[in-house]
């Protein structure tokens, strides 16, 4: 992660690391880390949505260090030491190597996908990439005119068809094309009504199992998308897309803005899927490779 995006996700997590900070500040004011200390440290942690379980191992550490002269510095050293053990063997770079890396976008529908679909493009076409965008949720006439405004934008091939269309079916004629125009990556959009979890399973099934028809290895990536500041909800749709199919990594996005940055950590304890990128933004340059230590010290408030 480079220095310019560290201080973008500084920027946009000060709410969050304020609190935390401020709050461990006040706590340790001119006291020793007792039992009624941990205890307030624990809560503060809790409240930060940094998780019950985490937050517990965080105070059993800090037990264990036996610090005398406790600053607020090295408390957070401390929590970011355990933090970055949930998180580090998390990390994931997608290896780009296949002719066409196709990779499905799945989530909820509010989530920030289709937008993060466009992030995507403009990172990958800055590496030089091809890049095609596939507007596979043919039922919402609003998500293909979005993913329409990111391809323009990022300058991609676009790939779509008449309203309610299959989306299977259109997604089996975009790898084809993409594949005869040599394009390196396609993103498929999908529908995310979880409300009606039968339609959508049926839905996403279909669409994996026609385009295995073309190669049995695709898709080359199935990337879950959830909102980083809804937490516990964000992990009832992992579970739920996990019964879909197979998630390989996930893109946390909105980041910014809330003091909820933290909840980043219970959803990676619970559901243990490697994440690849965090959003941190509206603009199109917002998403970057997920970096265990650099959040972690931007959470805490960690030069």
């Amino acid at each position: 992660m480079v220095v310019g995006w560290f201080k973008k996700l500084k920027t946009s997590l000060s709410k969050s690391s304020d609190k935390i900070s401020g709050g461990i500040k006040k706590i340790l004011k001119s006291k020793k880390i007792d039992e009624s200390t941990l205890q307030e440290l624990e809560e503060l942690m809790i409240s930060s949505d940094l998780g019950v379980d985490s937050s517990s191992k965080i105070i059993q550490e800090l037990k264990k260090s036996k610090l005398l002269n406790p600053s607020s510095e090295k408390v957070k050293e401390i929590i970011k030491k355990k933090l970055k053990e949930i998180l580090a063997p998390l990390e994931k770079k997608i290896d780009l190597t296949k002719n066409l890396f196709v990779i499905l976008v799945v989530g909820v529908n509010g989530v920030g996908k289709t937008a993060t679909i466009g992030k995507l493009a403009e990172k990958f076409l800055k590496d030089g990439k091809k890049v095609g965008m596939v507007a596979a949720d043919t039922f919402r006439a609003a998500a293909v005119e979005q993913l329409k405004i990111w391809a323009d934008r990022t300058k991609s091939e676009f790939f779509s068809a008449k309203e309610l269309s299959d989306p299977a079916a259109l997604a089996y004629k975009s790898v084809i094309t993409a594949t005869e125009k040599k394009l390196d990556i396609l993103l498929i959009d999908t529908a995310g009504r979880l409300h009606n979890k039968t339609d959508l399973m049926n839905e996403l099934s279909k669409i994996i199992r026609v385009i295995k028809k073309i190669d049995e290895s695709i898709p080359s990536e199935t990337i879950l998308i959830l909102d980083g500041n809804i937490g516990q909800n964000s992990i009832r749709q992992a579970e739920v897309f996990k019964e879909i199919c197979d998630i390989d990594s996930l893109i946390v996005t909105k980041l910014d803005g809330s003091a909820k940055g933290g909840a980043l950590i219970p959803i990676a304890e619970k559901l243990k899927i490697p994440i690849s990128f965090i959003g941190t933004g509206e603009s199109k340059e917002d998403l970057a490779q997920f970096d265990a230590d650099q959040f972690c010290s931007a959470l805490l408030g960690i030069e």
